[in-house]
């Protein structure tokens, strides 16, 4: 079975090569937790300048994992969907390590190879379906937010960037849950290369045509705040957005994805000098041998809370390394024992951190 992995850790430069890899609590009291039930309108968050808001005007501490849908990293793509697999999964995640923010990972292909679920949502209406009832799940939690993102896609152009096929994608998905306030749109995984930024402009008037495409289906109605990833070097790069913000919609309620899978002394540059301007979110960090040691995960989750951005571990799962969960069955792993890693122990240990 094709083992995919969640993110590619690319190089600094384009000779020097580079591994692949993977890609907030409840507990300690503040706002972790806010936000109301799934379908009230208290619970939408808004931007206003660098910040991320609650509705009541405090920062937001989003902060937990990625989860994958039915298809699991492609190690479920086999075998039938199993909904009921993503929601033990998600209840480990929230109740019990207590993440209040989920990246719920989306993939799809443009064809079988030998799998039993494989076709997009905009084809296939089961899969939408399945969707549906996992974010349903999701909003069961008080305070828990998701954020649907479309990870592997064949819409995709071969760089990572959005294309007409995916605007038409998000058109659906706006449609679905235009009117839940604890879902956010995350609208690719990560454009690649581009390491001299020299195509920045053509992947922001792609980030800006899917935004407006979003805010033409929310209408008169409220934002959801929509994600939009950095533009080169698989989504790490912040800083065209920082000299040239989404004006789509205003630019209100856009938010700014990067990918960290780097050492402590690139931080700086990755997400804390673009948080000074824009409201920044880390969708994926975590170990990569011969770029991030769990020591700068550590250092990585004290940096993001004492400058208040949201972020998320890679990844709950067991085949999509960096791995937070041990794979303690072969194949899907549907009701297999779910147990940390060592990288999943820290990373559980830190949302026992109050923020």
């Amino acid at each position: 079975m094709l083992l995919l992995i969640g993110a590619c850790v690319p190089p600094t430069t384009e000779t020097d090569a580079g591994p692949g890899t993977g890609g907030g609590a409840a507990t300690g009291g503040g706002n972790a937790t806010g936000g109301g039930g799934g379908g009230t309108t208290d619970a939408w968050l808004r931007t206003e300048g660098n910040r991320i808001l609650l509705p009541d005007g405090t920062r937001w501490h989003g902060r937990g994992a990625n989860l994958h849908d039915t298809r699991g990293c492609n190690a479920c793509a086999y075998n039938p969907p199993s909904v009921a697999e993503v929601n033990r999964r998600m209840d480990l995640l929230v109740d019990e390590w207590k993440a209040n923010f989920i990246r719920l990972d989306l993939e799809s292909y443009p064809t079988p190879d030998g799998r039993v679920t494989w076709a997009p949502f905009t084809t296939d209406t089961s899969y939408l379906s399945n969707i549906r009832e996992i974010v349903a799940h999701a909003l069961t939690k008080p305070g828990l937010y998701v954020m649907l993102t479309l990870w592997i896609d064949p819409s995709f152009s071969a760089e990572g960037w959005p294309t007409n096929g995916t605007i038409d994608a998000w058109r659906v998905l706006a449609a679905a849950f235009k009117d839940e306030p604890r879902v956010l749109f995350g609208l690719v995984n990560e454009p690649e290369s581009n390491f001299s930024g020299a195509q920045d402009a053509q992947v922001w008037a792609a980030m800006n045509s899917t935004v407006q495409a979003i805010r033409d289906v929310e209408g008169a109605g409220r934002k959801h705040l929509v994600a939009v990833q950095g533009t080169r070097a698989w989504s790490r790069v912040l800083d065209y957005y920082v000299t040239h913000p989404i004006t789509a919609g205003g630019g209100a309620n856009v938010i700014y994805e990067t990918h960290v899978y780097d050492p402590a002394s690139e931080f700086a540059a990755l997400f804390e000098t673009p948080a000074q301007t824009l409201p920044v979110i880390i969708g994926e960090f975590g170990p990569a041998a011969g770029f991030m040691t769990e020591a700068d995960c550590t250092e990585l989750m004290t940096r993001a809370r004492a400058i208040e951005v949201p972020h998320l571990a890679w990844t709950f799962h067991q085949r999509c390394p960096p791995n937070l969960l041990q794979e303690t069955a072969s194949g899907c792993g549907v009701n297999m024992p779910l147990r940390p890693t060592g990288w999943g122990t820290l990373f559980k240990d830190a949302l026992a951190v109050p923020w």
